[in-house]
């Protein structure tokens, strides 16, 4: 299968064939992946923890009520916002005057992880595995800094399951058009999304045919409402310098 092809019917994989492992060349691979990721102005403002180890991924689950994912994956890897190497640099060079804790550099942070994420999905899904983003590790912040040893001014951005897939007979979702030419138009989202309502719904229909379905909108705010991160923590690591409006 091609690699454009992959990506057209790539999905998030919720529970893997625990009976299969990954080869130490797969492993290589999705490693390689992540250590030659892009990283804005070569500051290495992420890193990522790679977990393979049953016990620590069983603690992981149980920190999620959905982590059926995280329990069978073969592969858990923990993408951080990681700004410690920056810091080195900064105490080697007193003489230069830099904020690192502004938003920039907090986007940077989370900018690198999640090209460190992205890179490691494609090349899983080049292999054929199957792959899992999970945002539930802002939710644990404080859980999983403490279980990983996490120190220093990093904090977990965003985790991402492989393994082995089941089957590839299933249903792709489809997505909304998020792509603009040349220029951006605002006027053009609420008719992207009226267009994308029906489709998610006739996909949540032919998924779960005794469930009722929600559209966009709806099942986007009931997930916004039961979002809760550890906002204050994740600011007190970085430091974050915010503009308070009165």
């Amino acid at each position: 299968m091609s690699f454009h092809k992959s990506i057209l019917e790539r999905y998030s994989v919720r529970e893997y064939d625990t009976n299969k492992s990954l080869t130490e060349k797969e492993q290589n691979y999705i490693i390689d992946a992540i250590k030659y990721a892009p990283t804005s102005s070569n500051w290495h403002s992420s890193s990522a923890i790679v977990i393979t180890d049953k016990e620590i991924l069983n603690r992981i689950a149980e920190l999620y009520p959905r982590g059926t994912h995280i329990k069978t994956a073969q592969m858990f890897i923990i993408f951080l916002s990681d700004f410690n190497r920056m810091n080195i640099a900064m105490k080697s060079h007193p003489e230069i005057k830099f904020n690192n804790h502004s938003s920039e550099t907090y986007t940077v942070g989370v900018g690198d992880a999640f090209i460190q994420a992205t890179s490691a999905q494609d090349q899983a899904i080049d292999l054929g595995l199957g792959t899992c983003f999970v945002g539930f590790v802002r939710h644990v912040a404080k859980e999983l800094i403490e279980l990983l040893n996490i120190e220093g001014q990093a904090f977990p951005v965003i985790g991402l399951t492989i393994g082995h897939k089941f089957s590839n007979d299933i249903i792709i979702k489809p997505k909304m058009n998020r792509v603009f030419m040349n220029k951006y138009d605002i006027n053009r989202i609420p008719n992207d999304i009226n267009k994308y309502n029906p489709e998610l719904v006739d996909y949540i229909n032919k998924i779960y045919p005794n469930i009722e379905p929600l559209n966009y909108i709806d099942s986007s705010m009931q997930s916004a409402k039961n979002f809760k991160m550890q906002t204050e923590l994740i600011e007190e690591i970085w430091g974050l310098e915010l503009v308070k409006k009165n």
